[in-house]
């Protein structure tokens, strides 16, 4: 009986097998297929894996490409302001010189209308107004053609030498413009010698100030802009004012085309003509530095002798002005460098080699004020 029941549940079991092998192996191609694609899935995340660093890589690329071609623009826009502002000062200075030219031709073709005075002037010599004037020649000589002389050239030749209009009216701002402004007696004129084409008087007038410019070169006025200016002689300007009428009496870049006796003469009338309290301010060229008295001193052909300070501090000491001092202005772009402990030294030989260009003699009419 026992064994009737073995061989039944062996021949169930057997045929439950059977049943659950041929279910298997219909399964198998599928278990088979699900396990190609896992593969295919791991290939895939993989990939994807992959793709992932490198898009982040490639937009950390991108990234810093932008910022670079960002920073190119940049540049190139700061190249450009530089090119189009020096293109544009160099139009200006173009734009000058040809006014220059037109004035100059006018002056000739007003020269030439005009008949010539016994004693026709020639050439160009020294103006006791700062620039170059006429020169009387002993016996004038005739040309069957017209040239300039140095006074009706001597704007263009400062404009191209000494600076602009805007670069001096900088620089007359910044060293001269609140002294004279905050000096005694506004209802008095400060005068400006041998003013050129006027900038200081510009100045002045523009803050409010009563200031009138002197000078004997026709062709520098007529490159003035705004102002109250008189073509004259300065010394016979001086000789024809009242006593203690001038609140300033300035003259820059003057002293250097005067022989010493006139250069006693402008200090001494400079002292009579000024208020009590007033001032007079003288500016040249720094000759105690050495790149300016062996080289750009003797640029400007007026130019007759450099004047030292000490020179001129001892007239207007002599002279009876007060609180007299000496301004060195305008540093040159070059500076001596050395070790540690030379600083001294190193001063020292700045100051003799590569000084400043020009220096302000300052001084006071005594009195009250």
């Amino acid at each position: 009986m026992i064994a009737k029941v073995k061989t039944a549940v062996y021949i169930v079991l057997r045929r439950v097998f059977r049943a659950f092998e041929a279910r298997f192996s219909l399964l198998e191609p599928r278990v088979r297929e699900i396990e190609g694609q896992r593969g295919e899935l791991d290939h895939l995340l993989a990939s994807v894996t992959a793709t992932e660093g490198l898009a982040r890589r490639t937009a950390a690329y991108v990234d810093r490409l932008a910022e670079e071609v960002r920073a190119e623009i940049a540049a190139g826009d700061r190249e450009v302001d530089a090119a189009a502002s020096a293109r544009l000062a160099a139009l200006e200075l173009a734009l000058s010189e040809l006014r220059a030219s037109v004035r100059l031709t006018q002056a000739l073709a007003d020269r030439a209308a005009a008949p010539a005075p016994p004693g026709a002037a020639v050439g160009g010599e020294e103006s006791s107004g700062g620039g170059p004037q006429p020169r009387v020649a002993p016996a004038a000589r005739a040309f069957a053609h017209l040239a300039p002389g140095l006074d009706l050239l001597y704007g263009t030749f400062e404009s191209r030498m000494r600076g602009s209009t805007e670069e001096i009216l900088g620089r007359q701002r910044a060293d001269h413009l609140g002294r004279l402004v905050a000096l005694p007696h506004p209802e008095l004129p400060v005068v400006d010698l041998g003013c050129g084409r006027g900038e200081l008087v510009g100045l002045l007038e523009a803050e409010g100030q009563a200031a009138l410019g002197v000078d004997a070169n026709a062709a520098q006025l007529l490159e003035a802009g705004a102002g109250t200016f008189e073509e004259a002689d300065l010394f016979d300007w001086l000789d024809g004012r009242e006593d203690g009428t001038v609140r300033a009496v300035v003259a820059l870049h003057v002293v250097e085309h005067l022989p010493a006796d006139l250069q006693v003469r402008l200090v001494h009338e400079a002292r009579r003509v000024l208020a009590p309290g007033g001032m007079l301010l003288l500016e040249t060229p720094n000759i105690t530095s050495l790149a300016v008295g062996a080289s750009t001193f003797r640029v400007d052909p007026t130019h007759l002798r450099p004047v030292h300070p000490e020179f001129l501090r001892f007239l207007v000491e002599d002279a009876g002005f007060s609180d007299v001092r000496t301004e060195l202005l305008h540093p040159g772009p070059l500076e001596l460098t050395g070790p540690p402990g030379a600083e001294g030294l190193v001063g020292d030989l700045n100051g003799l080699l590569l000084g400043p260009s020009d220096l302000a003699l300052v001084a006071t009419q005594p009195g009250p004020g």
